[in-house]
């Protein structure tokens, strides 16, 4: 191949300069927005979702977190609000969300080849990489709830940001709307009422869905033009 041949493919083959920035601003802003919640300069916003916004918040429930997700929705005893807001965002608990990104990645690999059939996989795989560090580095100032009339604090909401059901709600509306693009719209407006689902449902503050959000966008925007791309197949 002549220098100039590869030049062409290089140049080809580089980010538009328009993906750059958003991944850019994205970054930024993650960063910015960790920076604040880390310093509690963000405090009073994350108060406000447990005062205001949270009217099951039990908080010397050391479990916190009311969506479940592994094998089940909700707790059964739970009312029947948090069961319709668990079972909402479910598909964003690690195991199911995983097994839908697998599932819609085989479709891909058989329509465009096996590098569109990984990018799901690996934007889930980068977007929980990303929540993962977040919580074992971040720590937030204490959120208090009130129980029998005394401000208790909510442990579980020490670590919880980002929210990786946000996260991977993302992804997974994202990963959807690749096989079925006619439901793109309903796959996106699912995606923005998780944020409000997690918070309602107690299992989540504002900034750790905001947090969530940035990460999954983030994987998106990394992963997206390999998920779109025809890959010739070689003959036979």
């Amino acid at each position: 191949m002549t220098p100039v041949g590869l030049r062409d493919r290089l140049t080809a083959a580089a980010p538009p300069p328009r993906r750059i920035a958003l991944l850019g601003g994205l970054a930024g802003s993650l960063v910015v927005l960790s920076a604040l919640v880390q310093s509690g300069a963000l405090k009073t916003v994350d108060q406000f979702s447990a005062d205001h916004l949270m009217p099951w918040l039990v908080p010397g429930n050391s479990s916190g977190v009311t969506a479940e997700g592994f094998y089940r929705p909700f707790p059964l005893h739970s009312p029947n609000t948090i069961k319709l807001l668990d079972a909402w965002t479910y598909p964003c608990a690690v195991v199911v969300s995983l097994l839908i990104v697998i599932a819609a990645g085989a479709v891909l690999w058989r329509r465009r080849g096996p590098a569109a059939g990984l990018a799901p996989v690996a934007a889930w795989v980068l977007a929980n990489a990303i929540e993962v560090f977040g919580k074992g580095v971040l720590t937030k100032p204490d959120v208090f709830g009130t129980a029998a009339g005394q401000r208790v604090h909510v442990v579980p909401f020490d670590d919880s940001f980002p929210s990786g059901h946000m996260t991977r709600g993302i992804v997974v509306a994202w990963t959807l709307a690749l096989v079925w693009r006619r439901a793109a719209r309903w796959l996106a407006l699912w995606a923005a009422l998780v944020g409000p689902a997690l918070v309602f449902s107690s299992a989540h503050t504002i900034t750790d869905v905001v947090g969530g959000a940035l990460v999954g966008l983030l994987a998106v925007v990394a992963v997206h033009p390999v998920a779109v791309a025809h890959v010739a197949r070689s003959p036979g």
